[in-house]
């Protein structure tokens, strides 16, 4: 879990300065479900759970970049958006 905390916030600092957040929310759900897959996780609900973590990824990457100059409500977002690395 630390190391998709971090993944995750290696890649909010890659979509500051990109703006692609479709790449990064792809590259974290891959990132999951290979990680998952090694581990031993069965195929089906691990792709159903990558499907789900990509939606939410997309869904922050976005609003950082669309509230990138909104001050307080952005550094909202962004920490309560670490909650993603939990899934």
């Amino acid at each position: 879990m630390l190391f998709k905390i971090l993944l995750l916030a290696a890649l909010v600092r890659a979509n500051l300065h990109t703006g692609k957040f479709l790449f990064c929310s792809s590259l974290y759900a891959v990132t999951g479900l290979v990680l998952a897959l090694v581990s031993g996780g069965e195929l089906l609900p691990t792709l159903l759970w990558s499907a789900i973590a990509f939606g939410l990824a997309t869904l922050y990457f976005w609003l950082l970049v669309r509230l990138e100059d909104s001050g307080i409500v952005w550094w909202v977002v962004l920490v309560g958006g670490l909650l993603i690395g939990l899934v």
